[in-house]
């Protein structure tokens, strides 16, 4: 009888052991999307702080939200969070991540007059660095409210990282080919 318990939960680690092994190989198109499934019905804070991004409008871009234009702009969208330093209650300092894939990011570009940057197929990732204290979320020191701007930090497409910071326009250009994208 000791012999069939021990068989069962033997076979019980080897398969969590396999979905994990299978997980973390997982390209982040397919993984990212789990992930997301996963926080949204463990972490408590996650609706919280996604939706009010979601909600935001994209600089520039009246009335165009980033929920609705990222994930009609991409494939595999998906929203998930970091954690950076943050209390029992939930507050404090956390990364926000919208990945998506099987996109084309194209604008033209600044330093020669005749050629275009062009992103064929592209892993678009926004970040936002926002800090959570009670019901008020922020970005820097801007609280994000529905239909208010809030700002990635960086943009990854691909291999180049476009940052807020940054005195080349592609930051800007890339976010107005996403809201082209997703209308």
């Amino acid at each position: 009888m000791a012999n069939k318990i021990g068989r069962i939960i033997l076979g019980i680690v080897i398969a969590c052991a396999v979905i994990a092994g299978v997980y973390f190989v997982l390209p982040g198109q397919y993984k990212n999307p789990i992930t997301q499934t996963i926080q949204m019905k463990t972490n408590s804070n996650y609706s919280e702080i996604v939706d009010v991004l979601k909600s935001a409008t994209i600089p520039k871009n009246k009335e165009k939200e980033f929920g609705a234009v990222f994930e009609a702009a991409v494939g595999n969208p998906a929203w998930t969070i970091k954690e950076i330093s943050v209390d029992d209650a939930g507050n404090g300092s956390y990364d926000v991540y919208a990945d998506g894939y099987k996109t084309t990011i194209s604008f033209e570009n600044e330093t020669n007059d005749d050629g275009m940057v062009t992103h064929t197929n592209a892993h678009v990732r926004l970040i936002f660095h926002i800090t959570k204290d009670g019901k008020e979320i922020k970005i820097g020191d801007d609280v994000i409210e529905t239909g208010k701007s809030a700002y990635p930090a960086t943009i990854e497409v691909d291999e180049s990282t476009y940052n807020e910071s940054d005195k080349s326009t592609y930051y800007q250009k890339t976010l107005d080919c996403l809201v082209e994208l997703g209308g």
